[in-house]
């Protein structure tokens, strides 16, 4: 009887074991150091793009302007599409990169609608933040040399 207590007592103690490991392994793992470069070039990109769009604004016309910003969100959907799903960059844990990610694409939006009715200011004012938000977006994710 005895005998039989204890090979359960172990039995339940390897499963809860089983079980901690598996959870363990479960949990995402940060973004490797591969996955960080690769968003950050993609934000240079997007930013790359934004500047565009934003000479376009200031000097060209307004469908110049417009065809700049919808390239500008070509840029950030590919950056949505490819890293939207990705568990966080080291350090920003806590935060909500998916919902960053489509707040961003919701401002490019807005800008392409004010852009459409043809106000500069109203549409510079709504480019505006962006700015502040992919500069602060690449210096997170900026190698550790930089």
């Amino acid at each position: 009887m005895l005998a039989s207590l204890v090979r359960q007592f172990w039995l339940l103690s390897a499963a809860f074991l089983a079980a901690l490991l598996l959870q363990w392994l479960m949990l995402p793992m940060p973004a490797r150091a591969d996955d960080l470069a690769a968003l950050h070039t993609a934000v240079e990109n997007a930013s790359a793009r934004y500047e565009a769009a934003m000479a376009a604004l200031e000097k060209g016309g307004r469908d110049q302007t417009a065809a700049e910003v919808r390239s500008f969100r070509e840029a950030w959907q590919t950056v949505i599409l490819q890293f939207g799903a990705h568990p966080n960059p080291p350090g920003a844990e806590g935060e909500d990169q998916a919902g960053l990610f489509m707040q961003m694409d919701t401002r490019i939006v807005s800008a392409l609608i004010v852009i459409d009715i043809g106000s500069r200011d109203a549409a510079r004012a709504a480019l505006a933040p962006i700015a502040e938000t992919l500069a602060d977006l690449s210096k997170k994710t900026a190698p550790a040399s930089e």
